[in-house]
């Protein structure tokens, strides 16, 4: 199922789980190391990589401290932000 998610209203982090993390079994558990945090779910089918969101309104007063608490919690590998990227079609690609 695809994550409905809207970029206007909020910024959002992929975090990458390890798999002896505490949180890989429950990554929403992961939404409380700061209450502006919310998870949003599973990117595609990869199970080690959980989706959360930060509204837009909060995310430059906090996104210092939301970056550095989510990447020292206990199994996180990496947080990448997203960036809404648009899509180019490329050359010779005539459906």
């Amino acid at each position: 199922m695809a994550l409905n998610l809207n970029y206007d209203l909020n910024t959002y982090l992929a975090v990458t789980l390890s798999s002896a993390s505490p949180f890989f079994r429950e990554p929403a558990q992961l939404a409380a190391v700061h209450p502006a945090v919310a998870h949003v779910g599973q990117a595609g089918q990869l199970e080690d990589v959980q989706v959360f969101s930060v509204p837009k309104f909060e995310w430059q007063r906090v996104s210092e401290d939301v970056l550095e608490k989510l990447s020292k919690a206990d199994g996180v590998g990496r947080v990448v932000v997203q960036k809404v990227e648009a899509r180019s079609k490329r050359v010779g690609d005539e459906l």
